[in-house]
């Protein structure tokens, strides 16, 4: 204690020599250097776990497009695989068939690498992979309208009666009715429908999104004794990585999917 005091009375001694102006150099300089070193200690590791969050956001994405993908191929194939580029390259072939030819369904050959694969297509599997993977534009549509004043024999009331009707199938249903007498008016308008379109941007199953945006190993595909289809993040429980000297980085393992469950569920 009494060491401390002494260099506090010495310091103290030193400062009060100083002149004016250059303690106040001396002071600028301190508050500066605090400054930065209060911005590192804030700032930089936000930018750290907000790299971890966008990190763990991707590996699940790609998890999710990978399980969703086996779903698929297990559609028309009746089984998993654990080769996640034979899993892309044969459901993006089965798809693009199916853009260009909407008649592709049931019992057909896919080529794959020049070889051959029997698959079953399901009807509606284009539009299934579309909602599944590609993100809809709204699209507003113009549609036309046809309203059709019908004059009626209304038997009970011993009357006409007059209704009215949009649409040629709704009138062709009234046509055929023995109280149909006749079309009084005919008039035309519009109105806007807004529909979902998937054509505008296509997804692509991309050979990356099989890898680990943190280590850039692929993702495992495993199947069990039981048929269990698991997909798993290869990344390291202890995994980390230095930033900026002082600091680390430290994704975390999301887990895995297994039978299309993710393991972060409900976390």
């Amino acid at each position: 204690m009494d060491k401390i005091k002494k260099l506090w009375a010495r310091f103290y001694q030193w400062w009060k020599s100083l002149p004016e102006k250059t303690a106040a150099v001396i002071l600028d300089w301190l508050l500066l250097g605090a400054s930065l070193v209060l911005i590192v200690v804030i700032y930089i590791p936000q930018g750290i776990w907000a790299e971890e969050n966008s990190a763990m956001a991707e590996s699940r994405r790609r998890l999710a497009i990978i399980s969703k993908t086996q779903d698929l191929f297990h559609t028309i194939t009746s089984e998993w695989t654990t080769d996640g580029d034979y899993l892309f390259q044969l459901m993006s072939q089965a798809h693009d068939t199916l853009t260009g030819d909407t008649t592709f369904i049931g019992k057909q050959i896919v080529m794959v690498n020049g070889l051959p694969r029997s698959v079953n297509i399901p009807g509606g599997l284009g539009y299934q992979m579309d909602t599944t993977f590609s993100s809809p534009r709204p699209v507003r549509n113009e549609i036309m309208d046809t309203t059709y004043t019908v004059v009626l024999w209304d038997a009970e009331l011993a009357s006409h009666d007059t209704i009215y009707l949009t649409g040629i199938k709704s009138l062709e249903q009234f046509e055929d009715d023995p109280a149909f007498r006749s079309i009084a008016d005919t008039a035309y308008g519009s109105h806007i429908e807004v529909d979902n379109e998937y054509s505008w941007n296509r997804y692509r199953l991309t050979p990356d999104l099989l890898i680990s945006p943190v280590t850039g190993e692929r993702f495992i595909l495993e199947i069990d004794s039981t048929g269990t289809l698991s997909i798993i993040d290869p990344l390291p429980i202890n995994y980390s990585e230095s930033r900026y000297l002082f600091f680390r980085y430290k994704p975390r393992n999301i887990g895995r999917i297994a039978e299309g469950i993710p393991s972060w569920k409900g976390r």
